[in-house]
């Protein structure tokens, strides 16, 4: 059996809500993948182990649960709509894919990849991209990898560089942890029904060692920085330093950047320089 043939078929969604008299929500910010491409880009980037869950954020008609499920041990298909909830455990689905009625922000990563070797994938809901990527990215990261498809905005965030207009707070948390892959991107005719954004799939995979741990000073020097972003270093420092501007002097001598610089010009090596130097 070849690699494309062991993924589960594409199966188109408006069939699925049509059989079970549904019509997409506004209120649940539901845009389902009609796009078999992309939907088979991200099947390839979870790339699903015999030995492993997968978890899937929003699961919806079951699209990419479906593909994934013949490949893993185990399938969590998150859902918190009810009406489609119920369309799913009425449909035929496969033995191994459990469907959870729960709101994916809730849901705790942490536990469930301590408890086994899992992989996370979802079409994240925009209004709720930075939470959800914050719940799942809570040290210490222990999933192999998240497919995850956001807004194009979102997705250069999390791919920036410093001394871009996008490296900011989200860029620094999510590479400090892991790597950032660009898997594709996504238009609206993609999608039913269509957004008025273009979407990008991304693949995070946590580092063997992590740039920086993410400690509660950590955050809060970064934190500090970027809310100043236009200004200086050493004026944004300034709130994150137990002596003010005198002790985000000193801390920049020890960790030797140059306080002038601008925030958004650090590197995470740089940023976790300067939380040392604090803390010291």
């Amino acid at each position: 059996m070849s690699d494309e043939a062991a993924y589960g078929a594409f199966e188109d969604p408006r069939p699925f809500l049509q059989r079970h008299g549904l019509r997409p929500k506004d209120s649940f910010g539901q845009n389902f993948l009609i796009a078999p491409p992309v939907a088979e880009s991200i099947a390839r980037a979870v790339d699903p182990r015999a030995g492993e869950t997968v978890v899937e954020i929003g699961t919806g008609p079951g699209t990419i649960a479906r593909m994934v499920a013949p490949r893993a041990r185990r399938v969590i298909a998150i859902e918190r709509d009810r009406d489609m909830v119920a369309a799913l455990a009425a449909d035929t689905l496969a033995a191994n894919i459990e469907v959870l009625e729960t709101d994916a922000a809730q849901f705790d990563y942490r536990a469930q990849c301590e408890a086994e070797p899992t992989a996370l994938v979802g079409n994240l809901p925009y209004q709720i991209t930075g939470k959800l990527i914050r719940a799942f990215l809570a040290p210490p990261v222990r999933w192999r990898v998240a497919v995850i498809m956001v807004q194009k905005e979102v997705a250069l965030r999390l791919c920036a560089e410093p001394n871009g207009d996008d490296w900011g707070v989200l860029s620094v948390f999510t590479q400090a942890a892991c790597t950032v892959e660009r898997v594709c991107d996504a238009s609206p005719r993609c999608f039913h029904p269509a957004p008025r954004v273009v979407s990008t799939v991304v693949a995070l995979r946590p580092r063997e060692v992590p740039l920086a741990e993410e400690t509660k000073a950590f955050q809060r020097v970064v934190h500090a920085l970027f809310a100043a972003r236009r200004k200086t270093t050493l004026n944004g420092l300034g709130p994150a330093c137990p002596k003010g501007r005198e002790g985000a002097k000193a801390a920049l001598a020890r960790a030797g950047i140059d306080g002038q610089r601008r925030p958004e010009t650090l590197s995470i090596t740089e940023l976790r320089r300067l939380t040392e130097s604090i803390e010291d």
